[in-house]
């Protein structure tokens, strides 16, 4: 676990990834505006607890197996993540986080301990019986943050991952 320079030091900005295909349009964002050249950008991606419904489950060895390669695809993804923030901000601090638990709460509870200013999270737009049955972590963060939220919207079109990181 990194720990974050004392607050006084820079805003800290926390931004929460939690599938590559939202990490385009966050970039984005975070491309096109200015920040303070003390800025910290800390990358958290939370995973949440396994729970398998597969027969295999219940074998300790089977469950490390899955556990291992989830958590190796979001190191992966966070350091894609930070290197292209770091290529668009090289004299900002950028740093990433792997943290097991439940999404939101996770969230809000780093935005606490860090000091955050901002939270930024991705929200994939779904509604109605979708949004009830998986939950919203972006909503969720909002109506518990100690700070401003922003919610960058991925907007799922026929657009390529390419043409929205330009």
């Amino acid at each position: 676990m990194s720990s974050l320079p004392e607050k006084s030091a820079g805003s800290v900005v926390l931004i929460a990834v939690d599938e590559s295909v939202a990490v385009p349009f966050i970039i984005k964002f975070v491309a096109q505006h200015k920040w303070d050249n003390r800025t910290i950008f800390k990358i958290v991606n939370v995973i949440a607890p396994t729970m398998l419904d597969h027969p295999m489950a219940s074998y300790p060895l089977f469950l490390e197996s899955v556990e291992r390669d989830v958590r190796d695809d979001a190191e992966s993804l966070l350091k894609r993540t930070r290197a292209e923030i770091q290529a668009k901000f090289s004299d900002l601090l950028v740093q990433t986080e792997v943290i097991a638990g439940s999404p939101a709460e996770v969230i809000v509870a780093e935005a606490e301990r860090s000091g955050a200013e901002l939270i930024i999270v991705g929200s994939h737009g779904r509604s109605g019986l979708k949004r009830f049955l998986l939950g919203s972590v972006s909503s969720a963060v909002i109506a518990h943050a100690p700070c401003n939220v922003m919610v960058v919207r991925v907007v799922e079109t026929a657009k390529s991952e390419s043409e929205v990181a330009s």
